[in-house]
């Protein structure tokens, strides 16, 4: 990968990898401060364009959404975005839940790790699309029946 970048743009392999983890950080960081999980962008990336392993990569993946997490939370906290109360309870089950993934993700090959992540990556973004679809045939369907239904016009 470094020779890639050293025959094509004339980055030393040292510099090209700076970039590409400044570039992931930046586009990791902006999705998680919107609550949206900069996981599923960091982690491809340092799998297959940086080379890290599943589980390397899945660990920098934490490592680095604890201080986003914080600046994030506290932003949400101040535009009273957070519900308490339910907040409570979420973080008690996932810290639960996360102790058993890490610990279940000590036990798995890098490759067997990759391909669940992979396929929860494919499992969410078909639950969207689906979600997107179904929305969208709903308002059709809801402005076909107001426009032949509606006396008005």
């Amino acid at each position: 990968r470094c020779d890639f970048y050293a025959a094509h743009f004339g980055f030393r392999c040292e510099d090209a990898v700076l970039m590409w983890f400044l570039i992931s950080g930046i586009l990791f960081g902006t999705i998680a401060g919107m609550g949206m999980g900069g996981g599923i962008i960091l982690i491809p990336v340092l799998t297959v364009f940086l080379g890290v392993d599943q589980q390397g990569a899945q660990g920098l993946n934490l490592l680095c959404f604890l201080p986003m997490a914080g600046f994030a939370l506290f932003s949400h906290i101040k535009h009273k975005r957070v519900d308490f109360s339910w907040a409570i309870a979420l973080g008690l089950g996932g810290l639960a839940g996360s102790l058993l993934g890490a610990y279940l993700a000590g036990l798995m090959k890098n490759e067997v790790l990759g391909k669940i992540f992979g396929g929860l990556l494919i499992l969410l973004g078909g639950w969207r699309a689906f979600g997107q679809i179904s929305n969208m045939i709903k308002k059709k369907k809801s402005k076909a029946n107001q426009s032949c239904c509606n006396p008005e016009k």
